[in-house]
């Protein structure tokens, strides 16, 4: 999978967190672009499901939209939400992704409700690009269904002692620390486990730089432009 090939650059991947959050209004395909004019290997994207079940990228299911007005996207259509704006940008969908993104970045598309998985998983097949994608989320459930499909997968958690053998036996690839409990035992555990390794979301170019030297094999951040002056730096 070409995902876990993104994976594998070193010092360190670099994820965009919702795109680029830093640089651009998030879960925007303007933060897309600003992933990958930074030099972003993968780019991470909430997702939320539509009335009419399409996937789309946001993390609140609650928005405030520009008018002022706001609402649930699950009670919305997608053509409700074509004519309104968040922070000046458009709500792009899965969709829309993944066809700006296909042979250009990777993608981490992170299922916030676990009944959306399915409707998740059959977007992508329809557009042949599985090897792009990996499903990840704080819901077990969603991360084995992700595997099930024979997706690649990945399992975030924030709270000790972590889930890395959770990660392991729901079958998912990557497992998803906050950056606080990427220890070096951790990581070391996982890799043993043949886990990759993503910690987020990361900021502050010292603790990039500490996070790097533990041997973790990717950072989640909203400024992707500050890890790839980090990584140019370590290459040197």
């Amino acid at each position: 999978m070409r995902i876990l090939e993104l994976l594998s650059v070193k010092p360190f991947a670099i994820i965009g967190h919702r795109g680029a959050a830093g640089l651009a209004r998030e879960n925007s395909l303007r933060a897309l672009e600003e992933a990958i004019r930074a030099g972003a290997d993968i780019a991470e994207f909430d997702v939320q499901v539509t009335a009419d079940e399409i996937p789309i990228a946001s993390h609140d299911e609650i928005i405030l939209f520009d008018d002022g007005s706001k609402a649930s996207i699950r009670s919305l259509k997608l053509d409700d939400l074509r004519s309104r704006s968040v922070g000046g940008e458009p709500i792009p969908t899965v969709q829309e992704l993944l066809e700006h993104a296909t042979g250009r970045i990777g993608l981490f598309l992170e299922v916030k409700n676990p009944k959306d998985t399915l409707m998740l998983v059959n977007t992508i097949k329809k557009l042949e690009a599985r090897e792009w994608i990996a499903i990840i989320s704080f819901h077990e459930e969603a991360v084995a269904q992700a595997s099930n499909h024979g997706f690649i997968s990945g399992l975030l958690y924030f709270k000790p002692p972590g889930k890395i053998v959770e990660c392991s036996r729901l079958k998912c690839k990557i497992v998803l620390p906050r950056f606080n409990l990427a220890t070096e035992k951790a990581i070391e555990f996982a890799h043993r486990l043949k886990l990759k390794v993503v910690a987020w979301t990361v900021n502050d170019a010292t603790v990039m730089e500490e996070l790097a030297r533990k041997g973790v094999d990717g950072i989640a951040t909203d400024y992707p432009n500050i890890a790839t002056s980090i990584r140019n730096t370590m290459l040197v």
